[in-house]
């Protein structure tokens, strides 16, 4: 208490005074950064949802080991067992397959096999290498889809793409997102840009009454600017708060606080 009536007495905001407004700062620093993160997830997840797996024929699997894309072909043969549920794009099973592992099989249908054999179908996931065969192992339904025939036995049309004026709405909605959480971020680095002078430097030492207010540097409370300036010379960074109060940086953790007048109030570092 007797502190922080030295301080108020030199013009010094109390402990509780720094302290509230470090408080404000570090709230405001972390909704920026909160809004920053928001902003990456968006991106990311609209990223994700505009870039599709490329797709290809089961004949051609082969050549996109460690891919990730869309197979798609007909299934000629299934084979169940304890371990696992195998569907082949060959005779034989010589070619490309896909399994569902038993771990995995409880999530899917259990009638599976025979809603895929003899049909054409879509799987989407990473092609590994299996005996030197290629292979996909699928662990969730989403990446087995069976599609409908034609006539003859041909496979039915690629599922249409979403059309350009979807796509181009979706991007417009992207970059409104984009926009405001832009907006509201420089608006919060502004908050903390006014919040960081305003809340000025701790000194070291807090002056008693009667004790000389000298700092080590040969310079203290009520010292003018310009006596400052020539025993330390021109600071590498200024900071103005709108109430008048300024602060001369002289790096990390080195700081001088003066009030309106343009005298030493506080200061850090020296």
């Amino acid at each position: 208490m007797a502190s922080d009536a030295v301080r108020h007495a030199q013009g010094q905001p109390g402990a509780e005074e720094l302290d509230s407004c470090e408080g404000r700062r570090d709230h405001a620093r972390m909704r920026a950064a909160m809004d920053t993160a928001l902003v990456v997830a968006i991106v990311l997840a609209a990223s994700a949802a505009l870039a599709e797996p490329p797709l290809v024929a089961a004949t051609r699997a082969g050549e996109h080991v460690g891919e990730e894309v869309t197979v798609e072909g007909r299934v000629v043969a299934t084979h169940v067992s304890q371990l696992a549920t195998v569907f082949a794009f060959a005779p034989n099973f010589a070619g490309f397959t896909a399994s569902i592992l038993a771990a995995d099989r409880a999530k899917f249908p259990t009638d599976v096999a025979e809603r895929a054999r003899d049909r054409m179908v879509r799987l989407t996931g990473t092609v590994g290498a299996y005996r030197k065969k290629p292979e996909m192992v699928l662990r969730e339904p989403a990446q087995l889809v069976v599609l409908a025939t034609g006539g003859g036995g041909e496979p039915a049309p690629p599922a249409p793409s979403p059309s350009p004026a979807a796509s181009d709405a979706a991007l417009q909605e992207m970059r409104r997102l984009l926009a405001r959480l832009e907006g509201r971020i420089a608006a919060l680095e502004a908050r903390v840009a006014e919040l960081e002078p305003v809340s000025p430097a701790r000194p070291e030492s807090i002056p008693g009454p009667g004790a000389p207010t000298e700092a080590p540097a040969s310079f203290g409370v009520g010292t003018p600017a310009a006596e400052v300036r020539a025993l330390l010379g021109d600071p590498p960074r200024v900071r103005r708060a709108p109430n008048g109060t300024v602060v001369w940086s002289y790096g990390p953790g080195r700081t001088i606080t003066f009030d309106r007048r343009g005298q030493v109030t506080a200061w850090r570092g020296f």
